[in-house]
Protein backbone atom coordinates (compact mmCIF):
# COMPACT_ATOMS: atom_id res chain seq x y z
CA UNK A 1 0.00 0.00 0.00
CA UNK A 2 1.45 3.37 -1.04
CA UNK A 3 1.81 6.08 1.55
CA UNK A 4 -0.13 9.24 0.87
CA UNK A 5 2.15 12.10 -0.21
CA UNK A 6 2.44 15.37 1.67
CA UNK A 7 0.18 18.19 0.53
CA UNK A 8 1.51 21.59 -0.52
CA UNK A 9 0.70 23.24 2.82
CA UNK A 10 2.74 20.65 4.70
CA UNK A 11 5.68 21.06 2.34
CA UNK A 12 5.59 24.84 2.78
CA UNK A 13 5.49 24.44 6.57
CA UNK A 14 8.53 22.16 6.49
CA UNK A 15 10.37 24.63 4.28
CA UNK A 16 9.61 27.51 6.63
CA UNK A 17 10.88 25.49 9.60
CA UNK A 18 14.05 24.60 7.72
CA UNK A 19 14.75 28.22 6.75
CA UNK A 20 14.04 29.61 10.25
CA UNK A 21 16.40 27.07 11.80
CA UNK A 22 19.11 27.90 9.27
CA UNK A 23 18.78 31.63 10.03
CA UNK A 24 19.12 30.84 13.74
CA UNK A 25 22.20 28.69 13.18
CA UNK A 26 23.90 31.25 10.95
CA UNK A 27 22.99 34.29 13.06
CA UNK A 28 23.10 36.69 10.10
CA UNK A 29 23.01 35.43 6.52
CA UNK A 30 21.98 36.28 2.99
CA UNK A 31 19.14 34.88 0.91
CA UNK A 32 21.72 33.35 -1.42
CA UNK A 33 23.34 31.44 1.45
CA UNK A 34 19.94 30.20 2.62
CA UNK A 35 19.25 28.89 -0.87
CA UNK A 36 22.60 27.08 -0.92
CA UNK A 37 22.23 25.58 2.58
CA UNK A 38 18.58 24.56 2.21
CA UNK A 39 18.61 23.33 -1.38
CA UNK A 40 15.53 25.49 -2.06
CA UNK A 41 15.52 27.66 -5.18
CA UNK A 42 16.06 31.41 -4.89
CA UNK A 43 12.44 32.25 -5.71
CA UNK A 44 11.17 30.06 -2.84
CA UNK A 45 13.68 31.61 -0.44
CA UNK A 46 12.74 35.14 -1.51
CA UNK A 47 9.02 34.45 -1.05
CA UNK A 48 9.56 32.73 2.32
CA UNK A 49 11.87 35.40 3.74
CA UNK A 50 9.51 38.18 2.62
CA UNK A 51 6.70 36.42 4.50
CA UNK A 52 8.92 36.24 7.60
CA UNK A 53 9.67 39.97 7.34
CA UNK A 54 5.96 40.80 7.06
CA UNK A 55 5.21 38.76 10.21
CA UNK A 56 8.17 40.50 11.92
CA UNK A 57 9.92 37.33 13.05
CA UNK A 58 12.84 38.18 10.73
CA UNK A 59 14.45 41.51 9.93
CA UNK A 60 17.03 42.83 7.50
CA UNK A 61 20.36 43.98 8.94
CA UNK A 62 21.98 45.88 6.11
CA UNK A 63 24.51 45.01 3.42
CA UNK A 64 26.85 42.03 3.69
CA UNK A 65 30.03 41.42 1.71
CA UNK A 66 31.03 37.99 0.47
CA UNK A 67 34.61 39.06 -0.22
CA UNK A 68 34.18 39.09 -4.01
CA UNK A 69 32.94 42.64 -4.36
CA UNK A 70 29.29 41.63 -4.37
CA UNK A 71 27.07 42.80 -1.56
CA UNK A 72 23.79 41.32 -0.38
CA UNK A 73 21.24 42.19 2.30
CA UNK A 74 21.70 40.35 5.57
CA UNK A 75 18.76 38.85 7.47
CA UNK A 76 18.47 37.69 11.06
CA UNK A 77 15.82 36.61 13.56
CA UNK A 78 14.15 39.59 15.20
CA UNK A 79 13.85 40.06 18.96
CA UNK A 80 11.41 42.97 18.77
CA UNK A 81 7.97 41.37 18.60
CA UNK A 82 8.05 37.78 19.88
CA UNK A 83 9.42 35.78 22.81
CA UNK A 84 8.93 32.50 24.68
CA UNK A 85 9.13 31.65 28.38
CA UNK A 86 10.93 28.66 29.92
CA UNK A 87 10.33 27.36 33.44
CA UNK A 88 12.52 24.98 35.36
CA UNK A 89 11.02 23.26 38.40
CA UNK A 90 13.47 21.63 40.83
CA UNK A 91 12.87 20.23 44.28
CA UNK A 92 14.07 23.29 46.23
CA UNK A 93 13.68 26.12 43.68
CA UNK A 94 12.20 27.13 40.38
CA UNK A 95 13.48 29.39 37.60
CA UNK A 96 11.59 31.37 35.00
CA UNK A 97 13.33 32.95 31.99
CA UNK A 98 12.34 34.72 28.80
CA UNK A 99 14.07 33.94 25.48
CA UNK A 100 14.01 35.68 22.13
CA UNK A 101 13.71 33.76 18.86
CA UNK A 102 17.51 33.54 18.60
CA UNK A 103 17.51 31.45 21.77
CA UNK A 104 19.12 34.20 23.86
CA UNK A 105 18.03 34.50 27.49
CA UNK A 106 16.70 37.99 28.18
CA UNK A 107 15.46 37.87 31.76
CA UNK A 108 15.80 35.37 34.61
CA UNK A 109 14.20 34.91 38.01
CA UNK A 110 15.06 32.23 40.56
CA UNK A 111 12.74 31.59 43.52
CA UNK A 112 13.58 29.29 46.42
CA UNK A 113 10.86 26.81 47.41
CA UNK A 114 10.20 26.39 51.12
CA UNK A 115 10.15 22.78 52.34
CA UNK A 116 6.77 23.48 53.92
CA UNK A 117 5.20 25.00 50.81
CA UNK A 118 2.37 22.91 49.35
CA UNK A 119 2.52 22.46 45.58
CA UNK A 120 -0.40 24.85 45.05
CA UNK A 121 1.52 27.73 46.66
CA UNK A 122 4.55 27.06 44.47
CA UNK A 123 2.35 26.92 41.39
CA UNK A 124 0.81 30.30 42.25
CA UNK A 125 4.31 31.77 42.65
CA UNK A 126 5.27 30.47 39.20
CA UNK A 127 2.16 32.07 37.69
CA UNK A 128 2.95 35.35 39.46
CA UNK A 129 6.45 35.48 37.94
CA UNK A 130 5.15 34.65 34.45
CA UNK A 131 2.52 37.41 34.68
CA UNK A 132 5.23 39.88 35.68
CA UNK A 133 7.20 38.90 32.56
CA UNK A 134 4.10 39.42 30.42
CA UNK A 135 3.56 42.85 31.99
CA UNK A 136 7.15 43.85 31.25
CA UNK A 137 6.79 42.69 27.63
CA UNK A 138 3.32 44.07 26.92
CA UNK A 139 4.37 45.34 23.48
CA UNK A 140 5.62 41.88 22.45
CA UNK A 141 3.74 38.64 21.88
CA UNK A 142 4.36 35.62 24.10
CA UNK A 143 4.20 32.65 21.72
CA UNK A 144 4.68 29.64 23.98
CA UNK A 145 5.50 28.63 27.56
CA UNK A 146 7.60 25.55 28.32
CA UNK A 147 8.15 23.83 31.65
CA UNK A 148 10.95 21.37 32.48
CA UNK A 149 10.20 19.14 35.45
CA UNK A 150 12.07 16.35 37.26
CA UNK A 151 11.01 12.76 36.91
CA UNK A 152 10.18 10.02 36.39
CA UNK A 153 7.86 12.08 34.17
CA UNK A 154 5.08 10.30 32.30
CA UNK A 155 4.85 12.30 29.09
CA UNK A 156 1.59 10.66 28.00
CA UNK A 157 -0.12 11.85 31.21
CA UNK A 158 1.91 15.01 31.75
CA UNK A 159 2.58 14.11 35.37
CA UNK A 160 5.50 13.21 37.63
CA UNK A 161 5.37 9.59 38.75
CA UNK A 162 7.52 9.86 41.86
CA UNK A 163 9.90 12.58 43.05
CA UNK A 164 12.56 11.89 45.66
CA UNK A 165 12.75 14.74 48.12
CA UNK A 166 9.75 16.51 46.62
CA UNK A 167 6.68 14.29 46.68
CA UNK A 168 4.28 17.24 46.88
CA UNK A 169 4.67 17.84 43.13
CA UNK A 170 3.48 14.39 42.11
CA UNK A 171 0.35 13.91 40.03
CA UNK A 172 -0.01 17.59 39.08
CA UNK A 173 -0.95 18.18 35.46
CA UNK A 174 1.26 21.23 34.95
CA UNK A 175 0.33 21.66 31.29
CA UNK A 176 -3.40 21.80 31.96
CA UNK A 177 -3.03 24.08 34.98
CA UNK A 178 -0.71 26.53 33.20
CA UNK A 179 -2.87 26.67 30.07
CA UNK A 180 -5.99 27.30 32.16
CA UNK A 181 -4.31 30.11 34.09
CA UNK A 182 -2.46 31.78 31.20
CA UNK A 183 -4.70 31.02 28.22
CA UNK A 184 -1.63 30.22 26.13
CA UNK A 185 -0.15 27.02 24.71
CA UNK A 186 2.23 25.15 27.03
CA UNK A 187 4.67 22.27 26.56
CA UNK A 188 6.01 20.19 29.46
CA UNK A 189 9.21 18.15 29.26
CA UNK A 190 11.47 16.07 31.49
CA UNK A 191 14.39 18.17 32.74
CA UNK A 192 17.21 15.89 31.53
CA UNK A 193 15.67 15.64 28.06
CA UNK A 194 15.47 19.43 27.91
CA UNK A 195 19.13 19.52 28.97
CA UNK A 196 20.05 17.13 26.18
CA UNK A 197 18.21 19.23 23.61
CA UNK A 198 20.20 22.28 24.75
CA UNK A 199 23.40 20.53 23.65
CA UNK A 200 22.03 20.21 20.11
CA UNK A 201 21.05 23.87 19.96
CA UNK A 202 23.88 25.60 21.78
CA UNK A 203 27.02 23.44 21.68
CA UNK A 204 28.88 24.29 18.46
CA UNK A 205 31.68 21.80 19.22
CA UNK A 206 29.70 18.58 18.98
CA UNK A 207 28.78 16.80 15.76
CA UNK A 208 24.98 16.72 15.77
CA UNK A 209 25.00 13.48 13.79
CA UNK A 210 26.63 11.69 16.73
CA UNK A 211 24.59 9.96 19.42
CA UNK A 212 24.88 11.73 22.75
CA UNK A 213 23.66 11.36 26.31
CA UNK A 214 23.29 14.34 28.60
CA UNK A 215 23.51 13.36 32.28
CA UNK A 216 21.78 15.83 34.58
CA UNK A 217 23.49 15.45 37.95
CA UNK A 218 21.55 17.85 40.14
CA UNK A 219 19.14 17.44 43.02
CA UNK A 220 18.20 14.21 41.25
CA UNK A 221 19.90 12.19 38.50
CA UNK A 222 18.52 11.79 34.99
CA UNK A 223 19.68 11.34 31.42
CA UNK A 224 18.52 12.69 28.09
CA UNK A 225 19.35 10.34 25.22
CA UNK A 226 19.66 11.63 21.67
CA UNK A 227 20.09 9.31 18.68
CA UNK A 228 19.91 10.59 15.07
CA UNK A 229 19.18 14.06 16.49
CA UNK A 230 15.99 12.77 18.14
CA UNK A 231 15.22 12.39 21.83
CA UNK A 232 14.58 8.82 22.98
CA UNK A 233 11.37 8.69 25.05
CA UNK A 234 10.34 5.06 25.42
CA UNK A 235 6.74 3.89 25.72
CA UNK A 236 5.67 6.26 28.54
CA UNK A 237 8.35 8.91 28.17
CA UNK A 238 10.58 7.71 31.02
CA UNK A 239 13.60 6.52 28.99
CA UNK A 240 16.84 7.73 30.57
CA UNK A 241 15.57 7.62 34.15
CA UNK A 242 18.96 6.45 35.41
CA UNK A 243 18.41 7.98 38.84
CA UNK A 244 16.29 4.94 39.64
CA UNK A 245 18.76 2.42 38.25
CA UNK A 246 19.74 -0.07 40.98
CA UNK A 247 23.44 -0.09 41.84
CA UNK A 248 23.01 -1.91 45.18
CA UNK A 249 20.15 -4.41 45.36
CA UNK A 250 20.33 -4.39 49.18
CA UNK A 251 20.74 -0.63 49.38
CA UNK A 252 18.67 2.17 50.85
CA UNK A 253 14.92 2.13 50.18
CA UNK A 254 13.90 4.76 47.62
CA UNK A 255 10.56 6.60 47.34
CA UNK A 256 10.01 4.81 44.02
CA UNK A 257 9.79 1.48 45.88
CA UNK A 258 13.14 0.22 44.61
CA UNK A 259 16.31 -0.25 46.66
CA UNK A 260 19.80 1.09 46.00
CA UNK A 261 18.77 3.69 43.38
CA UNK A 262 21.65 5.64 41.84
CA UNK A 263 20.43 9.07 42.96
CA UNK A 264 20.53 7.92 46.59
CA UNK A 265 24.33 7.82 46.19
CA UNK A 266 25.33 10.65 43.89
CA UNK A 267 22.74 13.45 43.66
CA UNK A 268 23.25 16.88 45.20
CA UNK A 269 20.59 15.98 47.77
CA UNK A 270 22.53 12.87 48.79
CA UNK A 271 25.77 14.87 49.09
CA UNK A 272 24.03 17.39 51.33
CA UNK A 273 22.52 14.59 53.40
CA UNK A 274 25.91 12.93 53.94
CA UNK A 275 27.51 16.26 54.85
CA UNK A 276 24.78 16.92 57.37
CA UNK A 277 25.45 13.53 58.97
CA UNK A 278 29.21 14.20 59.01
CA UNK A 279 29.17 17.84 60.11
CA UNK A 280 25.80 18.29 61.79
CA UNK A 281 24.35 21.03 59.54
CA UNK A 282 22.93 21.66 56.08
CA UNK A 283 25.16 23.24 53.45
CA UNK A 284 24.28 25.16 50.31
CA UNK A 285 25.83 24.44 46.93
CA UNK A 286 27.95 27.58 47.28
CA UNK A 287 29.23 26.50 50.72
CA UNK A 288 30.12 23.03 49.42
CA UNK A 289 32.13 24.56 46.56
CA UNK A 290 33.95 26.87 48.97
CA UNK A 291 34.83 24.00 51.35
CA UNK A 292 36.30 21.98 48.46
CA UNK A 293 38.30 25.00 47.30
CA UNK A 294 39.49 25.32 50.89
CA UNK A 295 40.78 21.71 50.82
CA UNK A 296 38.29 20.34 53.35
CA UNK A 297 39.31 16.67 53.05
CA UNK A 298 36.06 15.31 54.47
CA UNK A 299 33.96 17.22 51.96
CA UNK A 300 36.30 16.37 49.09
CA UNK A 301 36.11 12.65 49.89
CA UNK A 302 32.29 12.72 50.02
CA UNK A 303 32.17 14.52 46.70
CA UNK A 304 34.74 12.18 45.10
CA UNK A 305 32.76 9.14 46.17
CA UNK A 306 29.55 10.64 44.76
CA UNK A 307 31.29 11.23 41.43
CA UNK A 308 32.47 7.62 41.38
CA UNK A 309 28.93 6.39 41.97
CA UNK A 310 27.80 8.59 39.10
CA UNK A 311 30.46 6.87 36.99
CA UNK A 312 28.99 3.45 37.85
CA UNK A 313 25.61 4.61 36.58
CA UNK A 314 27.17 6.00 33.41
CA UNK A 315 28.91 2.65 32.74
CA UNK A 316 25.49 1.01 32.62
CA UNK A 317 23.98 3.55 30.25
CA UNK A 318 27.06 3.49 27.97
CA UNK A 319 26.84 -0.29 27.75
CA UNK A 320 23.14 0.02 26.95
CA UNK A 321 23.26 2.77 24.29
CA UNK A 322 26.93 2.96 23.17
CA UNK A 323 26.86 6.75 22.60
CA UNK A 324 29.62 8.82 21.00
CA UNK A 325 29.48 11.58 23.61
CA UNK A 326 28.53 11.78 27.29
CA UNK A 327 27.89 15.33 28.51
CA UNK A 328 27.80 15.92 32.26
CA UNK A 329 25.77 18.84 33.50
CA UNK A 330 23.75 20.48 36.27
CA UNK A 331 24.52 21.47 39.84
CA UNK A 332 26.72 18.58 40.99
CA UNK A 333 29.11 19.24 38.08
CA UNK A 334 29.40 22.88 39.18
CA UNK A 335 30.98 21.89 42.51
CA UNK A 336 34.34 20.92 40.99
CA UNK A 337 34.50 19.98 37.31
CA UNK A 338 38.05 18.62 37.46
CA UNK A 339 37.28 16.20 40.30
CA UNK A 340 34.09 15.03 38.62
CA UNK A 341 35.71 14.38 35.24
CA UNK A 342 38.67 12.60 36.81
CA UNK A 343 36.56 10.32 39.01
CA UNK A 344 34.03 9.48 36.29
CA UNK A 345 36.82 8.83 33.78
CA UNK A 346 38.60 6.47 36.20
CA UNK A 347 35.45 4.39 36.62
CA UNK A 348 34.75 4.30 32.89
CA UNK A 349 38.32 3.26 32.08
CA UNK A 350 38.21 0.49 34.70
CA UNK A 351 34.78 -0.91 33.82
CA UNK A 352 34.19 -0.43 30.10
CA UNK A 353 35.66 -2.56 27.34
CA UNK A 354 38.78 -0.80 25.99
CA UNK A 355 37.27 -0.50 22.50
CA UNK A 356 34.17 1.25 23.91
CA UNK A 357 36.15 3.51 26.26
CA UNK A 358 38.53 4.67 23.51
CA UNK A 359 35.67 5.73 21.23
CA UNK A 360 33.79 7.59 23.99
CA UNK A 361 34.10 11.33 24.66
CA UNK A 362 33.12 12.60 28.12
CA UNK A 363 32.84 16.33 28.73
CA UNK A 364 31.27 18.89 31.04
CA UNK A 365 28.42 20.90 29.56
CA UNK A 366 29.69 24.42 28.95
CA UNK A 367 27.65 25.82 26.07
CA UNK A 368 25.13 27.46 28.44
CA UNK A 369 25.03 27.95 32.20
CA UNK A 370 21.77 26.05 32.83
CA UNK A 371 21.20 23.43 30.13
CA UNK A 372 17.77 22.46 31.46
CA UNK A 373 16.40 26.01 31.43
CA UNK A 374 17.96 26.91 28.09
CA UNK A 375 16.83 23.56 26.73
CA UNK A 376 13.16 24.08 27.52
CA UNK A 377 13.40 27.57 26.01
CA UNK A 378 14.95 26.07 22.86
CA UNK A 379 12.24 23.41 22.70
CA UNK A 380 9.62 26.17 22.76
CA UNK A 381 11.34 27.97 19.90
CA UNK A 382 11.66 24.76 17.87
CA UNK A 383 7.94 24.11 18.40
CA UNK A 384 7.23 27.62 17.08
CA UNK A 385 9.55 27.17 14.08
CA UNK A 386 8.03 23.78 13.24
CA UNK A 387 4.49 25.21 13.31
CA UNK A 388 4.93 28.63 11.71
CA UNK A 389 1.33 29.04 10.58
CA UNK A 390 0.04 28.30 14.08
CA UNK A 391 2.08 31.01 15.80
CA UNK A 392 2.60 33.84 13.29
Amino acid sequence: MMKEGMNQDKIQELNKSLVLNLIREEGVCSRALLSKLSGLNKATITYTVNEFILSECVEETGLLSNGKGRRSIGITLSDKKYYVIGIRLARTYFKVASFNLRGEMEDLRRIEISEDNPAEITFKEIIKVILSFIEQNQFRKLLLVGMAIPGPFFKDRGKIGVLTGGRRFEQIDFKEKLENQLNIKVIVEHDAKAGAFAQLWYDKEIDKKNSLIYVAAGEGIGAGIIIDQKIVYGELGTAGEIGHMTIDYRGELCECGNRGCLEKYCSLLSVRSRLKEAKGKKYSLKEIKEMIKGDDIEVINIYRESCRYLGYGIVNIVNTYNPTVIILGDELTHVDQEIMLNEVDKVLKERLLPEIYEKLTVKISGAVKDSVLHGIGAMCTKKVFDNYSMFF
